[in-house]
């Protein structure tokens, strides 16, 4: 249980860092599970991005003097069912796409709130600016995915 803003830190940085290491399976597995070429490339192309947000979230663990650990959490366990059951089902083209968006578009929600409450609490602990500029541009990447997705899910409903 969290007590003080910098245990609120540390929690959701663990979780982040968890989220993260899992989306790398994540967007292999919702990839193969698409059924167009235009989703498939979506979630292989976000590869590089998550393993520099990876990348970013363990400088910010060096930063503060902490190894890097991964915190589970029941929301990105969530997510993770979802994508099983949806890999699982044989659903029609259009249906699988939809659902591959929809579970990829809620990872990314996911991970931006966890952002938005990691820049609140670092900005209340006056953490050094390195930290909020890495986690800054993790956000500002996983907003693009999400207007990109978003993107897609508009352009297929207006067809």
């Amino acid at each position: 249980m969290t007590t003080t803003p910098t245990d609120t830190f540390e929690r959701e940085l663990g979780k982040l860092y968890h989220a993260e290491l899992e989306i790398l399976d994540l967007h292999a597995d919702l990839a193969e599970a698409a059924a167009s070429e235009d989703v498939k490339t979506l979630f292989t192309d976000h590869e590089a991005d998550t393993v520099e947000q990876i990348h970013r979230i363990e400088r910010i663990f060096e930063e503060l003097g902490e190894e890097p650990h991964a915190a589970g959490s029941p929301v990105m366990e969530g997510i993770l069912a979802e994508k099983d059951q949806i890999v699982s089902t044989n659903a029609p083209p259009d249906l699988r796409d939809l659902d591959v968006l929809s579970t990829g578009m809620m990872n990314e929600r996911f991970e931006i709130t966890v952002l938005d409450r990691l820049l609140l609490v670092a900005s209340e602990l006056d953490l050094p600016d390195e930290i909020a500029t890495g986690l800054e541009a993790n956000r500002q990447e996983a907003k693009a995915a999400l207007t990109e997705m978003e993107a897609i899910v508009e352009r297929r409903r207006l067809e």
